[in-house]
Formats: structure tokens, sequence, C-alpha cells
């Protein structure tokens, strides 16, 4: 059963508009993002401005920035009735009760739920329209880290011997078990600390929950959901693919 999860199943292409779906997760290096270049007025909500104002390093400024434009893109391209949206007319906001992050328009009651990760620069960023158990997690494959030592800490047994039994796949095998968790966190509200010693495939099985992974470079993507396989993420290369829809 495990083997399964280890299988690159989740497809990766290069953004397309015509390509994309409700069940589409957007990649973007956040790093070529100069954050000074952007009228944050015009793409950020009031609520948005004041959260990108509080982070202090340039890597914080350019993920929440490159998150706000991926979130906003989708919700726009989601429906019509949402097109002619102002980009700052769209926010988004983390809701401490459902544990998510939710997605706010002005003048309507419409709410999306939606899902974020990053690392090192690397962002994704999807819709959850159909209020379904979802959630993805990218992590960057470090093989620097001592991550045998953090699975035996950690992870459940046989999460351990599945990372031990194969030298050459250890650290791969590690960041795919870790993706795979916190995708989970984020699919069921619950707190990674609580999924981290149980093991994730028993978890993924008694939860009926489907799961696809894949790397991309030096990335271990999951997703995690209940009601989709269809899943695929695509890659924006530059952030001015986005241009004519968000307006700037």
């Amino acid at each position: 059963m495990p083997g399964l999860f280890f299988q690159q199943r989740l497809v990766i292409n290069q953004y397309r508009e015509h390509l994309l779906n409700t069940n589409t997760v957007l990649l973007f290096d956040a790093q070529q993002l100069n954050v000074d270049e952007f009228d944050l007025h015009a793409l950020l909500s009031p609520f948005e401005l004041a959260v990108i104002t509080r982070r202090k390093s340039i890597k914080a400024k350019q993920e929440y920035l490159a998150t706000r434009l991926l979130l906003k893109y989708l919700v726009k391209q989601s429906s019509a009735q949402f097109s002619h949206l102002t980009a700052n007319q769209i926010s988004s906001e983390f809701d401490e009760q459902s544990s998510k992050l939710l997605i706010h328009i002005t003048g309507s009651e419409t709410v999306f739920s939606s899902c974020l990760s990053h690392s090192n620069g690397f962002v994704g960023a999807a819709l959850n329209i159909e209020r379904a158990e979802f959630g993805f997690d990218i992590e960057k494959i470090s093989v620097q880290r001592p991550f045998v030592k953090l699975a035996k800490h950690f992870y459940h047994q046989d999460e351990v011997n599945l990372i031990t039994q194969s030298q050459q796949q250890s650290a791969e095998r590690f960041f795919r078990i870790w993706t795979l968790k916190e995708a989970l966190a984020k699919a069921t509200s619950r707190p990674i600390a609580k999924l981290l010693s149980p093991n994730v495939f028993t978890e993924l099985t008694q939860a009926n929950l489907a799961a696809l992974s894949c790397q991309y470079n030096e990335f271990d993507i999951s997703v995690v959901s209940d009601k989709s396989t269809d899943w695929q993420c695509s890659v924006v290369n530059s952030i001015s693919q986005l241009r004519g829809v968000l307006g700037f």
C-alpha cells in the first residue's frame, strides 16, 4: 500500500490558461518578484495591506504577494460574475474557527475556501470551491538536513523503516511522508503536531482520502482530497502571464 504514495502521479504542466480547471494548484517562484514595482494598494485589500506591511523579510513579502496574486487570479477565472472585480476587492483572511484561509469578496456573500503552501520562495495556491476536504503542501528536498534522525524522533516506526531501507531514496521518502502529513493536516483541519507520529498511510486510508504526489525540481508536492483525484499543478513562469486578468 505505501508504495502507491511514492509514485509520481500528480500532473504538473506549464501554465496555459485553457488547461486550467477548478482543481488546479498554481505554482510560482516568488523570488522573481520585486515587491516595490507593484502598486500594492491596487492589488491588495486593506486587510492584506496591513499583513504584508508587518512582514519584515523580503522573501516573506515576496511569498505573501505572490500567493495573493495567484489566489485573486483563480477567483476571477472561476466565474464570469467575478471577472469584473478589481484585485483589491478580493481579500484573503484566515478563519480561526475553521482553520482555513477564506476568500471574501467586496459586496458579495460568496466565500471561497483556499489553501496555500510555500518553501524556500517557491509557492502554491489553490481554491477549494467545492468546500471538500482538501489540502496540499510543498517542501524543498534537502539532503543536508538530518532527516533520518528527525524521522526516528517524530515519525511512526513503519515510516522510519520505509525511509531507512533505501539509502538512495531516504531523503525523498522522508519529504514525501512530510508533505503527505502536511496536506492531510490542512485537508482535515488538524494540527500537524497530531499527525507526526501516526502512520500517514493508515490515516489517509481511514479518512477515505485520496493523495497525489510528485517531485518538481528540488521540491516535493502532495495533494490530499476527498472528492477528486484529478487535481493538477500548473507552473506560472512569470507573474506577467496573469497581468491581463489581474489588471496591473
